[in-house]
């Protein structure tokens, strides 16, 4: 059986299926221009081989909204599938508590169970406001949230008639795991919506076992879905609103703030360039999202500042003196040897990021054909990942949507997340050797966790150059086929 994309042929259908029903409605238009992933992602087209064949001429372009399994309904299904995953992968700490080595044994660790008490949240919800108690290095944003759920938690823990006892970091974090599973749905749904043409493409968002694994340890669902709003928002052209968005994620995490990187690339781009001048991302449009970000940014973060500035400047001070964590590059020159000084660190870790950013310029500008904003995007994210200080195992849930939408072919996503899920158990296998009571075997050793970490680096490495690729050869880019098929009905 042949393996050659059914490009013509899959658009001679979509030719076909215009011509029969030339007044459909725009619904129903739009599904027709939905061309299979089997189209243009060369694995699974050779996996389609062993179940009835790629999509050809003769695919029956998918009715209208009269079956109930639509495609966002599938999407969701799927993502029940994976919060309950998920939610199964935690029932060691559920039901034992998040204390000793057996967190890190069954993989469950959680910074919001842990913070729970290490934070003073159980004494007071307000306590990341508060100088008095202890520090709580998060931005405003996520102190907010933490507060929140902290003060709901008090709540629910005294109308209960003290049932929760002294469980109150495990209804605390089933809370917190609770808005993030529904944060998780609307992640899928916007990047199922972003991705227009492949919207089966939001599946690896819905099943990714980087997802599964990361989304009960922090807060970063919370930002993941500012920037994919913020992204879905600049598709539609509403600069001012994407930049508000972008605003929003800064506020929990710092890496949301890239995508004003991208979009001044690109801005730059259409000022050089002549024949793109009638591009709509200018300098005019940078500004105006700039604008958003800076608005939406101290909206939130002005009244924390006023509030407490001390508590509001504790992640700025501790980002900035904080040596190597674990899992970073530095870690991994800390194990091997005699490791950097934190100011060291600090310095490198910038300059390597600084020149990062620097090729990534360089690149969107000279490349043949525009590149898309997720593209530069992603890049951007993904060298500050390898380049920071530190490099929590909850990170690799940044760039899950952004591989979606930037880079989705099956075959680099099962590579990637193969390494995160490796590493994954790696970092916690090296902690449980570094907190001791266990017998040896019950922990990796130290070279065993370090060639983890190289190798949940080379694969986001691996991920880079897929993406520059596609760059430097446009016709390579499966979004860019899946976009010029549905032109050619």
């Amino acid at each position: 059986m042949t393996t050659t994309p059914p490009t013509a042929e899959f658009a001679e259908s979509l030719r076909s299926a215009s011509r029969r029903d030339p007044e459909a409605p725009a619904a129903r238009q739009a599904q027709a221009a939905e061309v299979p992933v089997s189209a243009t992602d060369p694995l699974l087209r050779h996996l389609s081989d062993r179940a009835g064949g790629p999509a050809g001429r003769r695919l029956r372009p998918r009715r209208g909204a009269g079956g109930f399994w639509s495609i966002p309904r599938v999407l969701v299904a799927l993502t029940v599938v994976g919060i309950l995953l998920s939610a199964l992968s935690g029932q060691y700490c559920r039901i034992n508590g998040w204390g000793g080595v057996g967190v890190y044994h069954w993989g469950c660790y959680s910074d919001v169970a842990a913070l729970w008490g290490s934070r003073d949240l159980n004494v007071s919800p307000w306590a990341p406001f508060s100088a008095d108690l202890a520090s709580f290095e998060y931005p405003a944003a996520t102190m907010a949230v933490a507060s929140f759920f902290a003060a709901l938690t008090h709540w629910l823990a005294e109308t209960t008639g003290g049932y929760w006892g002294e469980r109150g970091g495990l209804l605390y974090w089933d809370l917190t795991f609770l808005v993030a599973a529904v944060l998780w749905i609307a992640l899928v749904l916007i990047t199922y919506v972003s991705a227009g043409r492949r919207p089966w493409d939001a599946a690896i968002v819905a099943l990714s076992p980087a997802m599964i694994f990361a989304i009960g340890i922090n807060w970063d669902i919370w930002p993941a879905v500012a920037l994919a709003l913020a992204v879905l928002l600049y598709q539609r052209k509403r600069w001012l609103w994407a930049g508000v968005l972008i605003g929003i994620g800064v506020a929990f995490k710092l890496y949301p703030l890239f995508m004003l990187g991208a979009v001044l690339v690109l801005a730059l781009r259409t000022a050089l360039r002549k024949q793109e001048r009638n591009h709509d991302v200018d300098l005019v449009v940078f500004a105006k999202v700039a604008a958003g970000t800076l608005i939406s940014w101290l909206v939130i973060n002005v009244p924390v500042m006023l509030i407490n500035f001390e508590a509001w400047a504790r992640f700025f001070v501790f980002s900035s003196e904080r040596g190597a964590g674990y899992s970073s590059l530095w870690h991994v020159w800390m194990v091997l040897g005699e490791g950097p000084t934190p100011e060291t660190v600090s310095a490198l870790s910038f300059g390597l990021f600084a020149a990062s950013c620097a090729g990534v310029l360089v690149l969107g500008l000279t490349v043949s054909e525009r590149p898309r904003m997720v593209q530069l995007l992603f890049l951007i994210v993904a060298a500050f990942l390898l380049f920071s200080k530190v490099y929590s195992p909850q990170f690799m849930l940044w760039l899950v949507p952004l591989i979606a939408l930037a880079a989705p072919r099956l075959r680099d996503v099962v590579i990637w997340n193969a390494a995160q899920v490796l590493h994954f158990w790696a970092v916690w296998m090296y902690l449980a050797d570094v907190v001791g009571d266990h017998l040896p075997q019950h922990a990796f050793d130290a070279k065993l966790y370090v060639a983890a970490v190289i190798l949940h680096m080379a694969s986001t490495v691996y991920l880079m150059a897929q993406v520059i690729w596609d760059m430097a050869r446009p016709q390579r880019d499966i979004i860019r086929a899946q976009q010029d098929l549905a032109a050619a009905a």
